[in-house]
């Protein structure tokens, strides 16, 4: 169904110092964004901006309400996932079960089709379809992310949540095996896509059963780069880079110089 992951969407209490952590980090630009209305999705409006860099996007959202938001974070809200055709994709999902908020996709501010499945039949995290028009000739670069790998998703069943993505989505599961914060983790690749989907042994205290945890950039020359996102005032929480079962090479971002929220450069292997 999918072919490629087209931006995290992230909460924020105040969007100007966001878009200026992704522009300090990882060379990010602002490519515009709007006053949003009341929705489902961010119940008191507010105001947001798409901010790109590399071949990636951040939608940054800042609600009308604030006040449940810590100052200098980046809360993880939702993902859009890329269809090339967003009335088939649409069509297809239902066939499978899910359900979305609205009769048809609404075109944001970016020319970009959007169509927000409902939560209730996604394990109630936030995702939604988007058919992207052609880009254009040029874009911003930022100097050493390239994608979007995946996010990451805590789960309260391993199992049962790889099922639903091979079924539901279209997913095909390529490996897994314990997880170093301990637990099990599973890797789901969806088109061009990937998830990954975290059990921790404390999954039993999970409050939902699916809970946005992380994003991985991706980074062709990681062991080169870690001193130049160091200088742009980045730090790691370990000295070197680990791998994953699925041989990804990846390092965390110390959260308290990535604004609270849990990220990790990625060099894939090949």
């Amino acid at each position: 169904m999918f072919t490629d992951i087209q931006h995290i969407g992230y909460l924020t209490r105040d969007l100007d110092e966001a878009i200026a952590w992704f522009a300090k980090a990882f060379g990010g630009v602002n490519a515009g964004g709007t006053q949003m209305q009341k929705s489902p999705m961010v119940p008191t409006g507010g105001r947001n901006a798409f901010v790109r860099f590399g071949d990636c996007e951040v939608e940054l959202m800042e609600p009308g309400d604030r006040d449940g938001l810590p100052s200098g974070t980046l809360v993880m809200h939702h993902v859009g996932w890329v269809v090339a055709d967003i009335k088939a994709a649409a069509a297809e999902a239902r066939a499978k079960g899910l359900t979305f908020l609205a009769d048809a996709p609404y075109t944001n501010p970016m020319q970009q089709q959007v169509h927000y499945f409902d939560p209730a039949s996604t394990n109630g995290v936030w995702m939604h379809l988007t058919q992207v028009p052609p880009k254009p000739v040029t874009s911003p670069k930022a100097p050493w992310i390239t994608d979007i790998v995946h996010p990451g998703y805590l789960v309260r069943d391993l199992d049962k949540a790889v099922a639903w993505y091979v079924e539901k989505l279209g997913g095909r599961h390529i490996g897994g095996g314990p997880s170093r914060r301990g637990g099990r983790i599973a890797f789901i690749d969806c088109g061009a896509a990937q998830v990954e989907l975290i059990e921790p042994e404390n999954a039993a205290s999970l409050g939902e059963a699916h809970v946005l945890d992380h994003v991985g950039y991706e980074t062709k020359t990681l062991d080169a780069d870690l001193p130049l996102y160091a200088a742009r005032g980045l730090a790691y929480q370990t000295p070197e880079p680990a791998v994953n079962p699925v041989g990804q090479r990846l390092i965390y971002l110390d959260t308290a110089t990535s604004m609270g929220a849990r990220m990790h450069l990625t060099e894939l292997p090949g």
